[in-house]
């Protein structure tokens, strides 16, 4: 391989690789950091490329019992038969070392879902702490300047990417300040004593004077719960109106996608400061916010299965399939949605969006073939709609949006759940996909969670193509 061969491919490697980093780094885009990881990747090391990576490698230790058992047997033909067979997967291994990694995230792990550290107050649910948030957004901007300069073709893309991520603003965690504070005089405190009991009143006199400069914290407030979490933004923004052209309309309905636009719901705003923050991983504030909204006002038609879903929404951190904080979204907005009637038996109609998607069937899928089907060819559906993937996203249907249009359509009569686009986030940041619609649990207010693996005949795949503004936490939306 010459100088020049293996430069370029130094280079290819380097800039998926930095791509890939990107992927953690900004969730909502990483769809579109790995379809150009992929079609980076695929000309130097491809899909099938990477499926003979692992058949070789798991070959390797059954190749070398085989020899064993030759050797043992005396079988010299055999041996020799397999000690060139051996050399040549390990050598073909060898070769597909510098790929291996970077492929299996690409080809393999792609539909593994990330969730965005910067979205509001979600670092702490995966352990990371305020001061690695700025770290992290240092490491965005510094891949993505590398990136605009590296990759001439996609360069307005990560020019984009790289202003939202420089308006982005890391609030300080007061709450680690106050605890440093406390350990700095719990420190002084026993070095008093220390000194004290070593009669060394010139070291106490110092002790004393660092005491007078803290400021004073009560011990009483170290054993109390504070009670008043952060208000959550209550800043709606505008709506998300757009005017599909005609060209779009024709391919969606080809698609069995019809346009729709929903009610505006922004009397329902004062439910959002009592929504999920990080101190409602304490039971008593968790408690006492259930106790208060339990106390707020709701239409009198509000049924209680709306006011559990309601609760549940409120009380607990989620996330959208794209890693971002997810929040009921409450302005009018236009999406396309395949907007057929909940079937009465578990059948399938002829669909040419399943097609394009290479799905078989909408029931019984795992939300991880889902989540790789759509991150495989939910890009190609929206080019033939004509549509910017910067702006849209092909995903199951939104939670807010099946409550919401639910009813009007006769949604939730079955004994049947539909996925709903999204995961609950618990403790450690483990994911549990978001599904509901079952009758006997609450109709269109129904919600459930549970592994992003579970597979049952009773699901169903209903799916949208929404505004990627929907799923925006801390990025700029753009109109």
């Amino acid at each position: 391989m010459s100088k020049a061969v293996q430069s370029s491919k130094d280079n290819t490697l380097a800039l998926v690789g930095q791509l890939v980093e990107m992927c953690r780094l900004d969730t909502l885009f990483r769809d579109l950091y790995l379809q150009r990881a992929r079609t980076l990747l695929a000309p130097v090391f491809s899909r099938g490329s990477y499926l003979r990576l692992k058949e070789n490698t798991a070959q390797l230790p059954w190749l070398e019992q085989q020899l064993r058992a030759g050797v043992e047997r005396s079988d010299w033909k055999r041996c020799t038969d397999l000690t060139t067979r051996l050399r040549d997967v390990r050598t073909a291994v060898e070769g597909g070392a510098p790929f291996a990694k970077l492929a299996e995230t690409i080809y393999e792990r792609a539909a593994d879902v990330s969730i965005d550290v910067f979205s509001s107050g979600l670092n702490v649910l995966v352990g990371v702490p305020t001061e690695n948030v700025l770290s992290y957004r240092a490491d965005a901007l510094n891949l993505l300047l590398k990136l605009e300069r590296a990759d001439a073709e996609k360069k307005d893309f990560y020019a984009r990417r790289l202003s939202d991520f420089k308006q982005l603003a890391i609030v300080t965690d007061v709450s680690e300040k106050t605890k440093d504070e406390r350990v700095d005089a719990g420190q002084l405190q026993e070095a008093a004593l220390g000194a004290l009991d070593a009669g060394d009143l010139s070291k106490l006199d110092q002790i004393l004077a660092s005491f007078n400069r803290q400021p004073a914290i009560k011990h009483q407030q170290e054993e109390t719960v504070d009670l008043n979490p952060a208000p959550a933004v209550t800043d709606l923004g505008d709506d998300l109106l757009y005017n599909f052209t005609v060209q779009t309309l024709a391919a969606a309905s080809g698609l069995g996608l019809t346009p729709v636009r929903t009610q505006s719901r922004r009397q329902f705003a004062y439910l959002l400061p009592h929504g999920w923050q990080p101190s409602f991983r304490k039971d008593e504030v968790k408690k006492w916010s259930k106790e208060k909204i339990s106390r707020l006002t709701f239409p009198a038609e509000t049924t209680d299965g709306a006011r559990e879903a309601i609760d549940f929404y409120l009380l607990n951190p989620f996330i959208t399939s794209g890693g971002t904080r997810y929040r009921i979204c409450l302005v009018a907005e236009d999406f396309l949605l395949e907007d057929f009637p909940e079937p009465e038996t578990i059948t399938d109609e002829p669909s040419k969006l399943l097609d394009r998607l290479k799905l078989n069937t909408r029931w019984g899928l795992s939300r991880t073939e889902i989540e790789d089907a759509l991150l495989e060819h939910g890009h190609e559906v929206i080019e033939e709609l004509q549509l910017d993937p910067e702006a849209f996203r092909l995903t199951v249907i939104p939670a807010d949006l099946y409550t919401h249009l639910g009813p009007q359509r006769g949604w939730g009569q079955r004994e049947m759940w539909t996925h709903f686009d999204g995961y609950r986030v618990l403790e450690g940041g483990k994911l549990q996909a978001l599904a509901g619609g079952d009758k006997r649990f609450g109709g269109s207010h129904d919600v459930v969670s549970f592994s992003p693996d579970y597979a049952s005949s009773k699901v169903m795949s209903r799916f949208a193509l929404v505004q990627r503004r929907r799923m925006m936490d801390w990025q700029k939306k753009r109109t």
